[in-house]
């Protein structure tokens, strides 16, 4: 891709986010589902890397003039730092002063925002151990845990499927007892997707 192709006023328009304290999980996919899209977040990852800067005359070193590809892969890294920066709120931008590509700043991002504290990490397995439907609608109540499971994600604290199921059934009400036992019951695995169609169709026979 050449940096006259780049439309940075475009990658931002597909971007309804910016970075708050309490949103980069969301932040963090909406941008790379983006990026990815144009072949572009290499420049984030590292995959792309800095081409030669300068070009080499001869076997006694390099000259001081910078090449062209080097030049090129420059303009897209600082029309990408700069579509990353606007991406970001106030307090976020803090955090990136003073990086000099877009990985820097990237990888300034994802250690501020992606480390989790071992007493959060304990904070978040007890909510979703003890998480309780209460007044929610089942949409509700699975979007809430799905949340925190996203959250110990972040914090390399993966949660399964099935372990993620047993915290929504511990925290149905006593109408939801039946549905309780035969899931307890079942000798077969289930699809999370199957978990939900089955708790929506009690729920709209609870309220019938």
């Amino acid at each position: 891709m050449t940096s006259s192709s780049l439309k940075i006023d475009g990658l931002l328009g597909m971007v309804t986010l910016r970075l708050k304290e309490n949103n980069f999980l969301k932040w963090r996919y909406q941008l790379e589902s983006v990026l990815e899209g144009h072949d572009l977040f290499g420049y984030f990852d590292g995959s792309v890397i800095p081409l030669l800067k300068f070009a080499i005359m001869d076997e006694e070193g390099v000259t001081s003039e910078v090449t062209a590809a080097y030049k090129e892969w420059l303009k897209i890294d600082k029309a990408l730092l700069s579509f990353l920066i606007a991406t970001l709120s106030d307090d976020a931008i803090e955090y990136v002063i003073g990086s000099k590509t877009s990985r820097d700043a990237w990888l300034s991002l994802t250690d501020q925002y992606a480390t989790v504290s071992r007493a959060r990490i304990n904070q978040l397995k007890t909510e979703i151990q003890t998480a309780q439907k209460g007044g929610d609608s089942v949409d509700k109540f699975l979007l809430r845990l799905k949340h925190i499971k996203d959250q110990l994600a972040i914090a390399s604290v993966p949660v399964s499927a099935d372990d993620l199921m047993i915290s929504v059934l511990n925290g149905l009400s006593s109408e939801y007892d039946m549905i309780k036992t035969v899931f307890v019951a079942r000798e077969t695995s289930i699809s999370f997707k199957d978990f939900r169609t089955q708790l929506l169709t009690t729920e709209q026979a609870i309220k019938a």
